[in-house]
């Protein structure tokens, strides 16, 4: 099952001092139930909470990423921290929305 992470994904994780291996733990947690809540207005993008080193998931972090309809494609999109703030910002809305369109786009 490939999974593709994109820059904003990493260097959220890196804020949150996740390393390798946590980013893998929580891509396979990801990956074996894909039904995390569609953020809305990102096109199918859906929203994850994990777990931060020493914190719980209520002061963790969360990861956006985009499964690829008809394929076992997984894009994780950005990462940050909750205590940083509670949504995505406009600009994030649209490097993520402008990354889904060429994702969608015919023969990707």
């Amino acid at each position: 099952m490939p999974i593709f992470r994109l820059m904003p994904y990493l260097r959220g994780m890196r804020d949150m001092g996740i390393d390798e291996a946590g980013m893998a733990d929580i891509e396979a947690e990801i990956v074996a139930n894909p039904t995390h809540p569609m953020v809305r207005g990102l096109k199918g993008a859906r929203k994850a909470r994990v777990q931060r080193p020493g914190m719980g998931k209520q002061g963790g972090g969360r990861v956006v990423y985009y499964v690829a309809i008809g394929t076992d494609r997984f894009y994780m999109m950005a990462a940050y921290s909750k205590s940083e703030r509670d949504d995505l910002s406009t600009d994030q809305r649209r490097r993520i929305l402008a990354a889904l369109e060429s994702i969608k786009k015919p023969g990707s």
